[in-house]
């Protein structure tokens, strides 16, 4: 009798845990039908639990994820757990999406006899990986286009060290912010529950982040913008470049221009990507406040381009060691833009002293 009342307890507290737990449960016969549902998985889903039980669970879902669950089930037939992924919706034809984790039965005899299954709703973390997915598409096509313009502009000169470049950066920032996310998001459903006040921590946390990335997305898209220089004039190209340049860093620039002569196409690029790309060092690492920009002709027809900030400045024989070992898109592409000009490159640098760019490049063809 002890033994008796003690089972009907544990039965008991089983079904109490079963019908308040945080996730739906679900169990199927042989026969795809369902035998079983818990309070959590109708309120999800929307139907009572007379219009689920006795039914086969395919009958509340389209073509595709009909599939999916016959296909499943097959495996569990064989005696193998999975977790996948299905698409349905509510009894009022709200849309959404179940992560499900199923596990097969076996009766006392160690035969088949269904499936049971933890189903979580996971419409929201779907919709936000959606957009995601749709934003960073977006993005890749917007590099994709720009990355054609520059092929098109600097035939010959550099393209795929910009490609490297600007993939390293995609990479670095973006794609690990993204997969971050969704990591954070993921941790934030399994907290829910019980831990509300650690969902808004990680919640503010993962705002934040991508505040970031947003902010170094828009300074990519600003390093792909091509130069006007056929339309504006390079004198105005540039001094665009330093006003935004400021606007989104709040280091201050002088520009100093004294340009006699005109020159060509392929030599203001060319110095505008140098230009850039120093600029660009100087926003990441060099942790400066002012930046001196000089740029003019001199009497032997070359131009001459300083570029001179305030910042902490490096070890230069350090850096120029590494630049040879690893992927330094900084003063190695300065330095390789700079020979394809004719031109000589220079670099003074210091700890806390700054650092001075120099480069010569002849005007005549």
């Amino acid at each position: 009798m002890e033994n008796s009342d003690e089972l009907r307890e544990l039965e008991r507290g089983c079904r109490i845990l079963v019908e308040n737990m945080g996730e739906g449960l679900l169990i199927l016969d042989e026969n795809i039908v369902i035998t079983f549902v818990n309070d959590r998985l109708c309120k999800v889903w929307g139907y009572s639990r007379d219009e689920l039980l006795g039914k086969e669970v395919c009958s509340f879902f389209e073509d595709a994820s009909k599939k999916t669950i016959i296909n499943e089930f097959k495996k569990r037939t064989e005696g193998k757990s999975s977790t996948y992924i299905l698409a349905g919706s509510t009894k009022e034809g709200k849309e959404m999406f179940f992560s499900v984790s199923g596990v097969p039965l076996l009766d006392k005899e160690g035969k088949f006899n269904g499936s049971i299954a933890i189903i979580s709703d996971i419409t929201e973390r779907k919709k936000l990986e959606d957009k995601l997915e749709e934003r960073t598409t977006e993005l890749e096509k917007e590099i994709e286009e720009r990355t054609a313009q520059l092929v098109d502009l600097y035939k010959g000169v550099a393209v795929t060290e910009e490609r490297n470049r600007l993939a390293q950066e995609i990479h670095g920032g973006l794609a690990q912010t993204l997969a971050t996310s969704l990591l954070k998001i993921e941790l934030c459903e399994r907290l829910l529950n019980n831990n509300p006040e650690e969902v808004k921590r990680e919640l503010w946390e993962l705002r934040n982040m991508l505040a970031r990335s947003i902010k170094e997305t828009q300074h990519v898209i600003f390093e792909l913008s091509l130069p006007k220089v056929h339309r504006m004039g390079f004198t105005t190209v540039l001094k665009q470049y330093v006003e935004e340049f400021y606007k989104k860093t709040k280091i201050v620039c002088n520009l100093d221009l004294k340009l006699e002569e005109s020159f060509s196409t392929r030599v203001q690029v060319g110095i505008y990507r140098i230009i850039r790309e120093a600029m660009n060092n100087i926003r990441k690492h060099a942790e400066a406040k002012h930046v001196n920009l000089r740029l003019r002709t001199d009497k032997n027809r070359d131009l001459c381009l300083i570029i001179k900030d305030d910042g902490r400045g490096f070890n230069l024989k350090r850096a120029l060691t590494q630049s040879k070992h690893r992927k330094n898109f900084g003063l190695k592409g300065m330095e390789e833009q700079v020979k394809l000009l004719g031109g000589t490159f220079t670099v003074e640098s210091a700890n806390r002293q700054g650092t001075k760019i120099k480069v010569k490049v002849p005007l005549e063809e």
